[in-house]
């Protein structure tokens, strides 16, 4: 059953990356191990991301989902209505707080509006969803470590890899004690940890969909926007310009943030005029 699973397959997680990260002197010594290279695993990173059959969870998509549900609702699910709602006002706030130089408020902010986030997709899918995204995160965890076992991989890997378990292991744990939300968080951070291994690609796609989630925006205000919608509108096309030029110059990290933070701007647009 359920219950057994979400229990069981952290240990046998746990003893994987034991035998996957073979740095400890106990490790049988094997002739020949291959050393898998970062960039050998950056790849097959992106791999299981676009891997259909893995069905990596990913926030932009259950937010797709949500608004579709909401749609679908007439607007009848006012939960999470609510919750898009704040989490869009916090994120204008935040980027007042980064305007106004106070980064530390910014950030405090933007968790907040990330948790309103969790909390409207969980009112609006129900807990299917996060069951869904729990079992996607798990199946790019055993395809990472598939792939890895039996060949040896730098530390810094190993590290990570640790990482991505232990944010399954709590996705399954805080599911079966039925906290729902926060088993989205951990799935969702195990998801993007699987994806870090390659910060290119991240960066990349998340270009990609700030860019289309800005024509959205645009489209949804028609030549109507409110004040509040027009800044949202222009600072996520800011935010996108300045992601380019990060890319261009292969700060991946700074240009995935760049372009997550005008996503989130032109969604609450998006959001606030699908109810």
């Amino acid at each position: 059953g359920f219950e057994l699973m979400a229990y069981r397959n952290p240990i046998m997680l746990m003893a994987l990356v034991a035998l996957g990260a073979c740095e400890q002197p106990t490790a049988p010594v094997v002739k020949d191990v291959e050393l898998l290279s970062d960039a050998a695993i950056a790849s097959f990173a992106e791999q299981i991301s676009e891997s259909s059959d893995v069905k990596l969870p990913s926030l932009d998509g259950l937010l797709r989902a949500s608004r579709k549900a909401i749609r679908a609702s007439d607007g009848d699910n006012k939960q999470a209505i609510r919750h898009f709602r704040a989490a869009h006002r916090l994120a204008s706030a935040a980027e007042d707080s980064t305007e106004a130089g106070n980064e530390e408020a910014a950030k405090k902010l933007r968790r907040r509006s990330y948790g309103h986030r969790l909390h409207g997709v969980v009112a609006a899918l129900g807990t299917e969803a996060v069951v869904g995204a729990v079992a996607g995160s798990e199946a790019g965890l055993t395809r990472l470590q598939n792939r890895l076992n039996g060949h040896e991989v730098s530390e810094g890997v190993a590290r990570r890899l640790a990482r991505v378990v232990t944010a399954v292991g709590k996705a399954q744990e805080k599911l079966a004690a039925g906290q729902p939300v926060v088993a989205l968080h951990h799935a969702l951070d195990a998801a993007q940890r699987i994806r870090h291994f390659s910060p290119r690609y991240i960066a990349r796609k998340q270009i990609g969909r700030a860019r289309d989630i800005i024509k959205q925006a645009i489209a949804a205000v028609g030549d109507a926007p409110t004040e509040e919608e027009a800044k949202s509108i222009r600072r996520a096309r800011k935010l996108l310009g300045t992601a380019h030029e990060e890319f261009q110059a292969r700060r991946y990290n700074r240009a995935h943030s760049a372009a997550h933070r005008s996503a989130r701007l032109s969604w609450g647009v998006v959001n606030g005029r699908a109810s």
